[in-house]
């Protein structure tokens, strides 16, 4: 079973060597995005330390060697769009929402600094 890294649990990763050895032992999945949001998080201040540009590159590109990465297409996301007034997703709730719409072919546990737990969930079709 492999782990499906979000963006908060990658940018902890950066910063907690036991979880960084996990990640490179297991090998996680993530989206594309995620490599986006790593930056932000790692540049904008917002945590307890702030890098520059250069090396928050230098970050997310040495996390790629140990990711897979797997995105909706655009019918699945516009699929999904059309089924979120039934499900209560609005705002910025949209990204969660699409995050467990990625496809999978078996279980996945989800890694989540903010869930703070790893959890496991079905497959979603």
């Amino acid at each position: 079973m492999k782990a499906d890294w979000d963006s908060s649990a990658l940018v902890e990763a950066t910063g907690d060597i036991r979880l960084r050895a996990r990640l490179r032992s297991e090998r996680g999945i993530t989206r594309t995005h995620s490599l986006a949001e790593i930056f932000s998080a790692l540049t904008g201040g917002n945590l307890n330390i702030r890098m520059d540009a250069d090396g928050a590159a230098q970050v997310v590109n040495n996390l790629t060697a140990d990711l897979d990465f797997i995105d909706l297409k655009p019918d699945e996301v516009t699929r999904a769009l059309k089924e979120a007034k039934q499900r209560g997703v609005r705002g910025g709730r949209v990204h969660d929402f699409l995050h467990q719409l990625r496809p999978r072919s078996s279980e996945l546990r989800i890694c989540s600094r903010l869930m703070k737990t790893t959890s496991s969930i079905s497959s979603i079709q």
